[in-house]
């Protein structure tokens, strides 16, 4: 069984067996941070709602009740006010830890104010703002207002509690009975509400947990995508574009290839010919990397890189022409398992290409056209430790790099083609 398998169905135990959160303190912090987003939408809407409804019943009371109380008018005041610059603070404080102690400190100062509030009504207004109507409603809002979590949910559903039990036995006085029935009515919605709150937190954390495993395995897909596409095509064929194919007005390409590897191959084991490939390709890449190549591929024994794409690049004959050279000095220290000098020959040309992506399965970032031919046969008619290269390079590059020749080989699909060899930076 994979690890990945054995991780995946360990999963339920990284939550705690009886609370809606991770044993781990760190991944329950992880998880906390990751909801700041939604606790402050959530403390905005709730803020808002809150100003509201103070709001309207003070305007209800200057319209219908017109309570004497002086007290009970400030405590509305205070109710408005105090929930003003919690919900300024929300578009003004960058976001971070501080909206998990705002949103609950918010909660606790509006039961205290409805104690309060309870405790200065007037005759005149108690028919109309009923101590269980009051603490049942803050008490809802307890668990599903500012997104708090279910343990702060349980706090201030105690502190709706006492508030409750102060107002009806200190502040109103109600009959033993009525408050035991009262009573029963607050615990029975705080019961459904909470459990309600207890599955969604636990879902929650279960779902966020999921992400995360979504988010590494995207990262793996476009890290994997990334080591055999260029960034910017990985994200093109991540978008769903395809096939994805660009043209270069120019671009150099060459192949770089093992001399008598026919022979090489005879004499040595299999596993001994790919780690002395592995050993010189490896060399080769980072090269490439130094000079902003792009690798293309390799073909057995021959190695494919090219220079101006996937994006277009000044210099990229130079920059295709000095990789090459330094890839030929590093074969020199390069030796096959039984002692032999390993040789290379190279090809380049440059001039216009297509590259890009094609097909549904095994993707390859790969370059078309006469270019690469072109490159391709310099390669292949070139000579054991030289960099063959046609007119059209040597004279890109004839003030910067020493040439040796011309020649003349008869290249298919073109007849007799005047060529040069490159030898270094002049």
């Amino acid at each position: 069984m994979s690890i990945d398998v054995m991780q995946k169905r360990d999963r339920p135990t990284l939550l705690h067996p009886f609370l809606p959160r991770f044993i781990d303190p760190k991944l329950e912090r992880r998880y906390r941070d990751g909801r700041l987003g939604y606790r402050l939408t959530a403390l905005r809407v709730s803020f808002a709602a809150g100003i509201a409804i103070w709001i309207l019943f003070v305007a209800l009371d200057l319209l219908t009740i017109h309570d004497p109380s002086t007290a009970l008018f400030y405590v509305r005041i205070a109710g408005i006010l105090s929930l003003i610059p919690f919900y300024l603070a929300t578009f003004l404080i960058k976001p971070g830890r501080w909206i998990e102690v705002i949103g609950f400190g918010a909660v606790l100062t509006q039961i205290v104010l409805l104690t309060a509030l309870i405790a200065f009504l007037s005759p005149v207004s108690l028919p109309y703002y009923q101590p269980t109507e009051v603490w049942i409603t803050i008490g809802v809002a307890t668990f599903v207002v500012c997104g708090v979590s279910f343990i702060d949910g349980l706090i201030l559903a105690l502190g709706t509690v006492c508030g409750f039990l102060l107002s009806v036995t200190i502040f109103q006085p109600e009959p033993l009975l009525l408050i035991g029935f009262d009573f029963a009515w607050l615990l029975s919605v705080l019961a459904f509400v909470g459990l309600g709150s207890y599955i969604l937190d636990r879902t929650q954390h279960i779902t966020w947990l999921q992400e995360q495993d979504l988010l590494r395995a995207e990262d793996q897909i476009r890290g994997l995508l990334h080591n055999v596409l260029p960034p910017s095509i990985a994200a093109r064929k991540l978008a769903g574009e395809s096939p994805v194919a660009d043209s270069f007005a120019e671009a150099s390409v060459f192949f770089a290839d093992v001399v008598d590897f026919t022979s090489l191959s005879a004499r040595l084991e299999s596993p001994q010919i790919v780690s002395m490939l592995n050993e010189l390709f490896s060399r080769f890449d980072r090269i490439s990397a130094r000079h902003g190549l792009e690798k293309i591929k390799t073909i057995g024994d021959c190695y494919m890189a090219a220079a101006g794409i996937p994006e277009v690049a000044a210099g990229h004959l130079t920059r295709a022409a000095q990789a090459a050279i330094e890839m030929l000095d590093e074969a020199r220290y390069t030796r096959a398992p039984d002692g032999t000098q390993i040789a290379i020959r190279i090809g380049l040309h440059a001039g216009p290409v297509t590259a890009g992506v094609i097909g549904e399965t095994k993707f390859i970032f790969d370059v078309w056209g006469d270019t690469v031919n072109t490159a391709s046969r310099m390669e292949s008619h070139g000579a054991a430790g030289r960099i063959q290269v046609t007119d059209k390079v040597r004279l890109a590059l004839c003030n910067d790099y020493r040439f040796a020749g011309p020649s003349t080989v008869d290249v298919k699909g073109k007849g007799p083609t005047r060529v040069w060899f490159l030898e270094k930076a002049a």
